[in-house]
């Protein structure tokens, strides 16, 4: 497989996450992480979490807290290791509704990092995300 679909696959895959993440979706999110007890899992300002279980309720936290969330991804770079692991480096673009009905816009910068099982899926095995400091939204609109 050449480079190029590589890159094409592995950034569907990470649309996907994004898309799971804006429908609140712990089924979709269900199947886009690989389930072992060495996956890793970083939300801005959270603890670290390991392996899928503890992984998973932490998604169904966050998911049950958040009434609205939308992302526009930005400076996507992606790199691919041997063909079956890759990194992902973004900025998350979100604006977000909380239950408390406050909206919040914010950026965080986010490494992703994908490995394909032996079914040719790319599985997330690690996310993590910080915020920005002095963020200033792109010249576009998060409805």
């Amino acid at each position: 497989m050449q480079k190029d679909e590589i890159i094409n696959e592995i950034n569907k895959t990470n649309i996907e996450f994004y898309d799971a993440f804006e429908n609140l979706s712990i089924e979709t999110m269900d199947k886009l992480w690989k389930h072992t007890e060495d996956v890793v899992c970083i939300h801005p300002g959270w603890d670290l979490f390991r392996g899928w279980l503890a992984i998973k309720e932490s998604w169904i936290t966050i998911f049950s807290n958040t009434e609205v969330i939308r992302f526009i991804i930005t400076n996507t770079k992606i790199r691919p290791y041997n063909n079956n692991i890759a990194l992902v480096v973004c900025l998350e673009n979100i604006k977000t509704i909380s239950d408390s009905g406050q909206a919040i816009k914010m950026g965080v910068n986010a490494t992703n990092v994908f490995e394909k099982n032996d079914i040719n899926q790319w599985l997330l095995v690690h996310h993590h995300g910080s915020v920005v400091t002095n963020y200033l939204p792109p010249n576009v609109s998060l409805q």
